[in-house]
């Protein structure tokens, strides 16, 4: 049965602006399927637009494991029927997904509980933060199975962990668990239990508030250059980063809070200014 886009994504707003994705296609574990493509790629953009919107947490339903790319058994009647146009067609929509999230000016926070594997870890990759249990498995497989993980597995594995840790995990597609990820600098962090794992994204979620959302964006500009480019790239773009933020204006709330002996709440600037129906 073909899935559409409204049943393969839950799409949640709170009260304070975060933006939760949650996977619900379980009969395609999790995966990316046609549907799963078009269904994120529909609700990044919505986010995009949403100035309300000021963090967004992906994450998958069941058993918090993330499969890959299972579009490429949907694409064709048969396996043998795909076209090198076809594959190209694949990869190109998967990076293009990739590249939107994260090039969001928000955080994005993902959740593998119980892992990810091809495609389905690539576009995680793309997260800010990215949090599993002890107990995930890891995988890169393609090529075991005759591809190449071209949804920046390549790409981005070798700029996340050490490079010869990022060789044995793509050249052989063995999996490694939560702790391992960790170690290797793939995720963000793991946890013993779901309980500390949800209890850490709560917390964190709750320090975003005293951020300015202006700062966020541009940090994550000044970051992105790190891959862009030479220092002096950075340090250009710093200088416009700094410029934007100033002249926005927030620095004015958190410094006349830090004289104060508190921390500003960037989210209530943003919740009068932008209400939600």
């Amino acid at each position: 049965m073909n899935e559409s886009s409204a049943e393969v994504l839950r799409i949640e707003h709170s009260d304070d602006g975060v933006t939760f994705l949650t996977k619900v296609n379980a009969e395609s574990n999790f995966g990316m399927t046609v549907a799963m493509l078009s269904a994120m790629t529909e609700a990044i953009e919505a986010a995009r637009e949403d100035n309300a919107v000021r963090a967004i947490v992906v994450d998958a339903a069941g058993n918090g494991f993330h499969a890959g790319a299972v579009a490429i058994t949907e694409l064709k009647p048969s396996l043998a029927d795909l076209s090198r146009a076809d594959f190209e067609h694949l990869v190109e929509k998967g990076q293009a997904l990739g590249r939107r999230i994260a090039d969001l000016p928000v955080p994005v926070i993902g959740i593998a509980r119980g892992g990810a594997l091809g495609g389905g870890l690539e576009l995680l990759l793309r997260s800010d933060l990215l949090y599993c249990l002890d107990s995930a498995r890891f995988s890169l497989p393609e090529v075991t199975l005759g591809f190449v993980a071209a949804w920046g597995g390549t790409q981005l594995t070798p700029r996340l962990m050490p490079f010869r840790k990022a060789q044995e995990f793509l050249l052989l597609g063995e999996a490694i668990d939560g702790q391992a990820a960790e170690a290797y600098g793939l995720v963000t962090r793991s946890f013993a239990d779901e309980a500390a794992l949800r209890s850490h994204v709560e917390k964190v979620l709750d320090r975003l508030r005293l951020c300015s959302p202006h700062s966020l964006r541009w940090t994550k500009q000044c970051l992105k250059s790190v891959w862009e480019g030479p220092l002096a790239h950075g340090e250009r773009v710093e200088i416009l980063a700094e410029a934007e933020t100033m002249v926005a204006g927030d620095f004015q709330k958190g410094l006349a809070a830090l004289l104060d002996g508190a921390k500003h709440d960037y989210v209530a600037d943003t919740q009068r200014r932008n209400p939600r129906a």
